[in-house]
Formats: structure tokens, C-alpha cells, sequence
């Protein structure tokens, strides 16, 4: 089963780039990959260890596809490139505990806002990607959104999208909070599907249903974070991957649809965990490096 699901989602990404689907609002590598990215842009891991979990993460082959405004460049050039450009983007950026990360990450679903500049091309995008890398400027009201697409030969490409004007920030939630929210949304859920009627009958069938939550929430975590990673924010994240199996594992169930109004809630807090995590771990790294 879990081999099955897990299959899909890499099957619906590759032959379905343009399109946002539930797996992939529920567990998207984009968060590891970009854990993996800020500790590099800050200079706790090097070059070869952050290509090496760009492999594990995302896929072995990359093309990056800068900015088309931004003048000449390489044709589909490399994550080679990519790492000089980010490099080049966050020289000169503020480093701090108050400052905006030099990586963050951005999650968007219905009704939720891209906490890039409103109304840019990257906003767009990035509503219709439903995930990307922020990577901070120098100048505070320059903003650089990467977004990967994986096409059907295996490449991941990243399109870089820059955008200008002031940028929302992301709500201000503690691990604690956010994992409250998840915990809170959780519950709600749990009460509302009883109450509708679908309650798993027979001891073998909510077995069956735990050793899926459980395959699949050790899929979700895979293939790891940096390290040194903030206690509470991988806390946060290993609460954002057992809600979200256990959403995929109730979606793939025979009523699917009868749900939807119970489980769709709990992506928006999934996705606020996420991005609370990594905005965490970012923020906890620059405190040690500052302490």
C-alpha cells in the first residue's frame, strides 16, 4: 500500500506539473530541500553535502531556468548554477534572528496567501505551483522565488522568478502554536467524520489503517534533515507528516469524497507547520551562529 501511494505521487507530479494535487500539498520534498538549502546559504554544511541531499530529496538531475529579465544566461543550466545564483542573491542580505531567512519556504493552497510580493508574477506562480523556495536579496524589497517542476525525463527544473515590492510576512506562530493548530484541526476533523458516519468497523480494518498512517508518515519524513535541526521545529514537522498520512490514508479510502469537507481544513494547517518549522530552524541556526 504504501508503495503504491507513494508511486502515485511521484507518477501525478511528473505527468502532471502544471497542476497542484492533494498529495502534493499534503507532503512536498520542496520543505526538506529547503531546510538543506539555508543551512548551506549560511555556511553549516558545504557544496558536496548540499548537492548530495539535493539528490535524496528532490532527484539526481536538475536544470535551473533563471529569471528571463535578468539578461543572457546558460541554457537549462545546472544546480551548480542555481547555488552560485542564490549565493550572489543573499551577499550582502541582513543575517539576523528578526531578519528575514536567506531561506524560507512557501506553501499555498486555497484561499491562502503567497507571502511573496502581491500581485507579481511570482505570486501567481507560486499559487499555482503551490510550492517554491523564498530566497531573500540584499535589497529588502527584492524577493527571488524558485519554483520545481519535475518533467517526464526525471529533470527537476527550477524556475527563478524575481519580484519587487514589499512582501507579507509569514503569521507569526511558535512551534507550540502551530503544532496546536494542527493538533486542534486534527481533532475537529476526527469529531466531524464520526459524526458523519464513517467510523472504520472491525478490529483488522483500523489495523490495516494504522500500519498505513505509520508507512506512510516514515515516507513523508524521508530522506531526512540537516543537521543540528531545532528539536521543536523537527518536532513540528513529524506532527505535520502523521496529519497529513492520515489524510492521505482517509482519501484513499472508498469515501473519499464524503470527507472532503472534514479533511481539506487540516492541509492549511499542514502547510502552516511547515513553513513555522523551517522559519523556526532558520531563525534558531542564526542564533547559534550570532551566540
Amino acid at each position: 500500500m504504501l508503495k503504491l501511494m507513494v508511486n502515485q505521487l511521484r507518477l501525478e507530479r511528473m505527468t502532471h506539473p502544471e497542476s497542484v494535487s492533494l498529495r502534493e500539498q499534503l507532503w512536498s520534498p520542496v520543505q526538506n530541500t529547503a531546510a538543506w538549502l539555508g543551512w548551506w546559504a549560511h555556511g553549516a554544511i558545504n557544496t558536496d553535502e548540499l548537492i548530495d541531499a539535493f539528490a535524496a530529496v528532490q532527484g539526481k538531475a536538475h536544470s535551473f531556468i533563471p529569471d528571463a529579465n535578468l539578461g543572457d544566461s546558460p541554457a537549462r543550466p545546472g544546480i551548480t548554477e542555481m547555488l552560485r545564483f542564490v549565493r550572489a542573491a543573499t551577499d550582502g542580505a541582513p543575517v539576523g534572528v528578526e531578519q528575514r531567512p536567506l531561506v524560507s519556504l512557501s506553501l499555498t493552497g486555497p484561499g491562502d496567501a503567497a507571502f511573496v510580493p502581491a500581485g507579481s508574477d511570482a505570486a501567481r506562480e507560486l499559487i499555482a505551483a503551490g510550492a517554491g523556495l523564498v530566497v531573500a536579496d540584499a535589497d529588502p524589497d527584492v524577493t527571488h522565488v524558485l519554483i520545481p517542476s519535475v518533467h517526464p525525463e526525471g529533470i527537476v527544473e527550477w524556475r527563478h522568478i524575481r519580484a519587487v515590492g514589499p512582501t507579507a510576512a509569514l503569521p507569526v506562530y511558535s512551534p507550540g502554536e502551530a503544532d496546536q493548530m494542527l493538533r486542534e484541526a486534527s481533532d475537529r476533523a476526527t469529531q466531524l467524520i464520526r459524526a458523519s458516519g464513517y467510523v472504520p468497523q472491525g478490529r483488522s480494518q483500523v489495523d490495516r489503517a494504522r500500519l498505513a498512517v505509520g508507512a506512510l508518515h516514515d515516507a513523508f519524513g524521508l530522506p531526512g534533515l540537516p543537521p543540528g535541526m531545532a528539536p521543536r521545529a523537527a518536532g513540528l514537522m513529524a506532527r505535520a507528516d502523521t496529519v497529513a498520512a492520515i489524510v492521505e490514508v482517509t482519501k484513499s479510502s472508498h469515501v473519499a469524497a464524503s470527507v472532503d469537507p472534514h479533511v481539506l481544513p487540516l492541509m492549511r494547517a499542514v502547510r502552516t507547520a511547515r513553513m513555522v518549522a523551517i522559519d523556526y530552524a532558520m531563525r534558531e541556526l542564526v542564533r547559534e551562529q550570532l551566540s
